[in-house]
């Protein structure tokens, strides 16, 4: 075949100038139409302006307002960026400002030193505000109010480097790192609230587990329905479960092995244990026991139990899954004298209507929020908390999760933007966040200006148009 120039090739390739009507980030389209419908901005610095536990955070008659800061910081998230140095090239695509929620990007020194400005309660004001966002979009959904709620609370580790980390400390690993701690709303794939604190501290007090747990429930819509409280060992403290009865939260919260464990397990008849939901070759039983301190009535001690096999030890040797099997029976196994045994997990729970196999699924299906918590690290910026200045690194942990309730909003709008299939708790399943920044905020397009309309025409090849499309609509649909 005859090339069409005669057979001199393609040419030299030539860089040309930059097309000022093409923006690199045309899908941040998206969130900055729903910001702008939710008044995401104007809520953040309406909940600021009333903070007086606080110097206020500053003001400044240029540049942007602190939500506008704390927002601009999510945008930039939501496009990969990983650092405050990032902000840059969100900054530089000019072609898309007027797309995005924040026109005017701040530069990256001065939104570091602005968010050093922040304090706790700051932060903790825009979470009531994201809060409000959602529950203005609940509204507009349709959704019950009345629904139950299930708040799930667990903690990740961040390392850092660096030796000038404010607040950083060693974990268990020996590792300089920081503990957020999460409080996730399961059936919506929200955050509620967080708390930072050094890597040192990944088990809280039982004053700060509940202070925690109060502030979730502070931020849940007025008249909402029954809220049960899935809780990881770490917050297994007294002062936590005392707070949640006197707010009227049942609870499940997993139990750490102890010899008080082991002594109620052998109170368990043989002829008590029946197969459990969905997790073929376990089997669950329960009886009762009243934590030392304990004012109230004897709870519920759901024990759930899964056999290993002596070549499963093996293979499994310093695996996290071993520490389940009783101490001594792992020693006899490991001797070759037990062909088999069981590993234990323990469930403490004050909800009395309901069968144990069903509190021992339900509360299985905590591993939700470690599913929320990866994706913010791999999908969001939460895998860095970038900055030296404790005040920044907490604005970074506040607007990763704002961006991670971003997308969690997109995929309650579009369920073309979510994963197929279905979740347990009525949970809408939503994709990695990774493949919704590829799928639809980080798509070039040229952008087009006709009469009233604006036209955005992603390149050719874009196989998505249909979920950006309808995304879209759906935001629109939301009305003002």
């Amino acid at each position: 075949m005859t090339p069409v120039n005669g057979g001199r090739g393609r040419g030299r390739i030539v860089i040309g100038e930059n097309d000022p009507s093409l923006t690199r980030y045309a899908g941040l389209a998206v969130t900055g139409e729903l910001a702008r419908r939710l008044r995401l901005v104007e809520l953040i610095d309406a909940e600021l302006s009333v903070e007086r536990r606080a110097r206020p955070v500053k003001v400044r008659r240029r540049g942007v307002s602190p939500g506008q800061l704390v927002v601009s910081i999510a945008e930039s998230q939501l496009v990969g960026g990983e650092f405050f140095s990032d902000l840059e090239e969100v900054r530089a695509d000019q072609a898309g400002a007027g797309l995005r929620t924040v026109g005017a990007t701040p530069s990256a020194p001065a939104a570091l030193q602005r968010s050093k400005d922040f304090r706790r309660v700051h932060c903790q004001r825009v979470e009531r505000a994201c809060a409000r966002v959602g529950e203005h979009l609940d509204r507009a959904l349709g959704r019950e109010r009345e629904e139950p709620v299930t708040i799930d609370l667990d903690a990740t580790g961040i390392e850092v480097f660096g030796r000038r980390k404010q607040g950083a400390a060693r974990n268990r690993q020996g590792q300089m790192s920081y503990a957020p701690h999460v409080a996730f709303w399961a059936q919506r794939g929200r955050a509620l609230t967080s708390e930072l604190v050094g890597g040192n501290r990944e088990k809280l007090s039982g004053t700060e587990c509940a202070r925690i747990a109060t502030r979730a429930l502070s931020l849940l819509p007025a008249g909402h329905g029954p809220a049960i409280f899935r809780i990881d060992s770490a917050y297994y403290q007294l002062e936590l479960l005392a707070r949640l009865r006197r707010e009227g939260s049942p609870f499940t919260v997993s139990v750490p092995r102890s010899q008080a464990m082991w002594k109620a397990l052998a109170e368990i008849p043989e002829d008590a244990w029946q197969d459990a939901i969905d997790m073929p070759g376990a089997q669950v039983a329960e009886t009762t026991y009243r934590p030392q301190g304990w004012k109230h009535e004897p709870l519920r001690l759901i024990v759930r139990r899964v056999p290993f096999t002596a070549a499963e030890i093996a293979k499994r040797n310093g695996s996290r899954r071993l520490k389940t099997i009783h101490p001594e029976q792992l020693e006899l196994a490991l001797d070759g004298k037990l062909a088999s045994v069981f590993g234990y997990s323990f469930i403490l729970t004050d909800i009395h209507w309901q069968p144990t196999v069903w509190i021992e699924h339900f509360h299985r299906h905590r591993a939700q929020i470690e599913e929320r918590l990866k994706e913010s690290k791999l999908g969001q910026a939460l895998r860095h908390l970038p900055s030296g200045d404790e005040h920044a690194n907490r604005v970074w942990l506040t607007a990763a999760l704002l961006a991670l309730n971003l997308t969690a909003f997109c995929c309650d709008l579009c369920p073309a933007a979510g994963a197929s299939g279905k979740a347990p708790d009525n949970a809408p399943l939503r994709r990695a966040a990774k493949t919704l920044r590829n799928l639809m905020f980080t798509i070039p397009a040229r952008i087009v200006r006709t009469g009233r309309r604006l036209i955005l025409r992603p390149p050719a090849g874009y196989r998505h148009g249909d979920v950006l499309k309808t995304t879209l609509d759906a935001i629109y649909a939301l009305g003002p």
